[in-house]
Parts: structure tokens; C-alpha cells; sequence
């Protein structure tokens, strides 16, 4: 009877610890509420030489089924702006920057490439994240 007695203590113990443990700890959250942003894949200053074509890494944090369509710009000693498309289900797309061959400018330049626009209800950057980058600085040199 002392050991069946043990037995059923040692069960409802059991049973009240179990039923006190949160069913969904350690789960996935659902609940985010931020939206879906676009950012550069780098936060690196991207270096070129005069003459070359630059791709720039775009990037969006999780997959979405519908094209994400990103309008940039670029000021400085160059200015150029254009758009570029992150196909749907995927994550990436470079923007392509022509640094002009131009035998006038020595030493090189410097402009500001920058994310200007996105569609599909996505934002510029993450919010409230200062992690999160949206322009980046070009350098090159004379490559004469």
C-alpha cells in the first residue's frame, strides 16, 4: 500500500508540473506587425575604378510571391537614377551603377547611391532599426 501510495503522489506531481508548462514556448512568433522593408544587402562603401559597371546588392528579408519593384538614385559627382526588380520568390536583385570612363575628372569621385521608393506596401529600411541600410557611398578611381 506505501509504494501505491508513492506511486499516485509521484503521477498528480507529474500532472501539475505538465499542465503548468506553456504549450507554446519555444514557437515561432506570428504576431509581427512591422511591415516587410527593402534594404541594401551591404553596409559597406562600395569602391570602383572609373569605367566599370557596379552592382549594388538589394535585398528583402523573407520571400514574398509578387515582384518588388525599388526606384534608386544617384548624386554626386555622377547622378543617374533607375529601378530595379526583385522577382517574386526571391530575395535579391544588384542594381547596376556605370561609373563613366571619363579621362577629364582626375583622381576619381564620389557620389551617394540611395533606395528612393518601393511598392507592395514594403518599407525603406527596417523600422525603427538604425541597422537597417538604404544608401551607401561609391568611390573610384582614375583608372588612367
Amino acid at each position: 500500500m506505501n509504494n501505491s501510495i508513492k506511486y499516485i503522489v509521484l503521477a498528480i506531481t507529474f500532472c501539475l508540473c505538465a499542465c503548468e508548462a506553456d504549450p507554446d514556448e519555444g514557437l515561432p512568433s506570428f504576431d509581427n506587425t512591422l511591415p516587410l522593408y527593402v534594404q541594401l544587402s551591404s553596409t559597406s562603401n562600395i569602391e570602383a575604378d572609373e569605367g566599370d559597371d557596379v552592382p549594388i546588392r538589394i535585398e528583402i528579408p523573407e520571400v514574398i510571391y509578387n515582384d518588388v519593384n525599388v526606384q534608386w538614385e544617384v548624386t554626386g559627382d555622377i547622378s543617374a537614377s533607375g529601378s530595379v526588380t526583385i522577382t517574386e520568390g526571391n530575395l535579391t536583385a544588384d542594381a547596376m551603377v556605370s561609373i563613366p570612363d571619363d579621362s577629364q575628372v582626375t583622381g576619381g569621385g564620389s557620389a551617394v547611391f540611395t533606395l528612393t521608393s518601393v511598392d507592395n506596401g514594403l518599407t525603406l529600411g527596417r523600422q525603427n532599426a538604425s541597422t537597417s541600410v538604404i544608401s551607401t557611398n561609391l568611390t573610384w578611381v582614375d583608372n588612367d
